[in-house]
């Protein structure tokens, strides 16, 4: 059955091969982007691995987080993120995922949020989308 990792890296491929999406942002794995990655950016992780309904079902979220600088008069730069995310929801709407040992259904589009922002960082903004990911692990 796949891991967690297996899956994030498998949506990874997928986001990081579109020459389109790869010329807008830098795309990383992981629920952080890096230190140093300039904005903007984009995050791709698989979290929540649980047993569905039926023998040998698994679901998962995919996490997809977008960060794009703020502009100079202090608001988000949403024509950025609204740009990323509306790439990466036309390749990953409805994808089917390629898993090592596991059959998976059409990726399902589910919530979205932002522009939101983060005291933390208060340089950018960011929104997320979550798509539910679905598959019957092969043994």
């Amino acid at each position: 059955m796949p891991a967690i990792r297996d899956i994030t890296t498998a949506v990874y491929r997928l986001l990081a091969a579109d020459g389109a999406l790869a010329g807008m942002c830098g795309i990383y794995k992981g629920a952080k982007r890096p230190v140093r990655a300039a904005n903007p950016s984009l995050t791709v992780r698989a979290e929540r691995l649980a047993r569905g309904g039926g023998e040998g079902i698994w679901m998962c979220d995919i996490t997809v987080t977008a960060y794009a600088d703020m502009l100079p008069n202090g608001t988000a730069g949403t024509e950025t993120l609204d740009g990323i995310m509306g790439r990466v929801n036309t390749l990953l709407a409805d994808a089917e995922i390629e898993l090592a040992g596991a059959k998976t259904m059409p990726l399902i589009e589910g919530d979205s949020t932002g522009p939101l922002w983060d005291r933390a960082h208060a340089d950018e903004a960011y929104c997320e989308r979550v798509y539910g990911l679905l598959f019957v692990g092969f043994r």
